[in-house]
C-alpha cells in the first residue's frame, strides 16, 4: 500500500473515531517497540488503534490482517508509550478501524476477541 492510500485510510479513520466520540490524542506514533496508527481517548479508555485497509477483493477482510503477532506488537508499543506519558496506570484497550473499500467499521478491544493466548 503506498503512503498516500496509507494517510488517507488513516483520516477516514480519525473521521469514523470523532464520529464515535473518541478523542484523537496522536497520529502515528513510533518508538523502538513499534507504531501505533492512532492513539485516542474514550469512556475512560486510552485507545490504540490499529487502522487496516483492503480493496473489495476475494483474499479476505482487513480484519484479517490484525495478527497476533501484530497484537502482540501492538501491546508492547502501548505499554512504552503509557511509560513515556507518565499514564502506566491507564485503563487502556486496542480497538482497530477497518476499512473494506468504502465500508468504515470500528472495532473496540480488539485484543479480547479470539486473542487470549496472545
Amino acid at each position: 500500500m503506498s503512503r498516500e492510500v496509507g494517510n488517507e485510510a488513516e483520516t477516514k479513520a480519525t473521521q469514523a473515531l470523532l464520529g464515535g466520540g473518541y478523542k484523537v490524542i496522536e497520529r502515528n506514533y513510533s518508538c523502538r517497540a513499534g507504531e501505533i496508527d492512532i492513539i485516542a481517548e474514550k469512556d475512560g479508555f486510552v485507545c490504540f488503534v490499529e487502522v487496516k485497509y483492503r480493496r473489495p477483493s476475494k483474499f479476505g477482510m482487513a480484519v484479517d490482517a490484525i495478527t497476533k503477532t501484530k497484537i502482540r506488537k501492538i501491546l508492547m508499543t502501548a505499554k512504552r508509550y503509557l511509560y513515556e506519558m507518565e499514564r502506566s496506570d491507564a485503563d487502556y484497550r486496542i480497538d482497530a478501524v477497518v476499512i473494506d473499500g468504502k465500508n468504515v467499521e470500528i472495532i473496540q478491544n480488539v485484543y479480547t476477541q479470539g486473542m487470549h493466548d496472545v
